[in-house]
């Protein structure tokens, strides 16, 4: 399934997260620690696709993910979508301005030079804590190669269906 902008996310399917980690459920202290990235501060990851998340480790947790209200961080999305581009313009700036207006700005001020520098501000605990504070439960992120990626922000929102563990012996927290 495609995920559209009007069809950000379905609940109703299962999502894989990979790891090398021996676990039975999501534990919020180790967050980050499959990959140690900026972005990891959100939350948990999940792909579409098995392919996607083994990518990230050799056991597959399949689970249903509640998110009913994503923030939509692909670079595509940051530039289209007025109903998130006040809040994205007041993690970089400061400065609260009306939906339209904000879009505009992102459109009009942010150079492709600068992408590293606004997903820097994107993924920093203040934002994090802005995302929730404007009722975001989750991220809609790229993964690369327009593959996208979910982010749950609490373990309560993950319901486990299976873990594939192989024959592989992971690392036991």
């Amino acid at each position: 399934m495609k995920i559209t902008d009007s069809q950000l996310f379905d609940n109703s399917r299962p999502y894989y997260h990979g790891t090398d980690a021996t676990f039975d459920k999501f534990d919020a202290t180790f967050k980050g620690s499959n990959t140690g990235w900026d972005n990891t501060k959100h939350g948990f990851f999940f792909a579409d696709k098995k392919e996607n998340a083994l990518l990230f480790g050799d056991i597959l947790i399949t689970a249903y993910l509640d998110i009913k209200n994503p923030i939509d961080l692909r670079l595509h999305s940051i530039f289209s979508l007025e109903n998130q581009a006040s809040l994205i313009w007041e993690i970089l700036t400061g400065d609260q301005l009306e939906a339209k207006k904000a879009l505009r700005k992102l459109n009009r001020e942010i150079s492709l030079g600068e992408i590293g520098d606004l997903y820097d501000s994107l993924n920093s605990e203040d934002s994090h804590l802005m995302f929730e504070k404007a009722g975001y439960d989750g991220i809609i992120s790229s993964l690369g190669d327009d593959h996208p990626e979910f982010v749950v922000f609490h373990t309560s929102q993950i319901e486990i269906i299976s873990i594939e563990r192989q024959n592989f012996i992971g690392r036991s927290r």
